[in-house]
């Protein structure tokens, strides 16, 4: 079952065990995590096993879009369809939240990533240049991808 996330420092440094567990250096930091839980447009919702956190996703939700800020699972628990539960349930929250549309980047030469979002729906609607300050990937570019809640 996925959850929604509440702040307290324990969440906080479970969500930057598993940042940087996945991210390594472009993970957020402490500080950035708690300045999201502080920020009134963003909301968390997690995957936990055995009261771990295995995976997450971090939404804003301003006007009439939902924009996905981050999202990612423990190495050991992908492809065991706990990304497609977290967007999943970042559509329905969008939808109740009366959201058009969820908008997300990801860096084009994500292949995985990018299938996991066409599968669910996304569809690219354009290419941010030079997008990452930095990126573990050959390119900085990212794409832009959005799914149509409403017409």
């Amino acid at each position: 079952m996925i959850e929604k996330l509440k702040f307290d420092m324990k969440t906080i440094f479970q969500l930057a065990k598993l940042e940087k567990d996945c991210f390594g250096r472009d993970a957020w930091s402490i500080s950035a995590l708690r300045g999201e839980f502080g920020n009134e447009f963003s909301h968390f919702f997690a995957k936990r096993i055995d009261g771990v956190i295995v995976g997450y996703v971090c939404i804003r939700i301003m006007y009439e879009e939902s924009q996905i800020c981050n999202i990612c699972v423990a190495s050991n628990y992908r492809r065991q369809g706990i990304a497609s539960e977290l967007l999943q349930t970042v559509k329905e929250f969008s939808a109740v939240q009366d959201c058009e549309r969820c908008e997300l980047e990801v860096n084009v030469s994500n292949t995985p990533a990018v299938g996991l979002y066409t599968k669910c729906g996304y569809k690219v609607e354009g290419v941010r240049k030079d997008f990452y300050r930095r990126s573990r990937y050959s390119t900085r570019d990212a794409y832009t991808m959005v799914l149509q809640l409403k017409q």
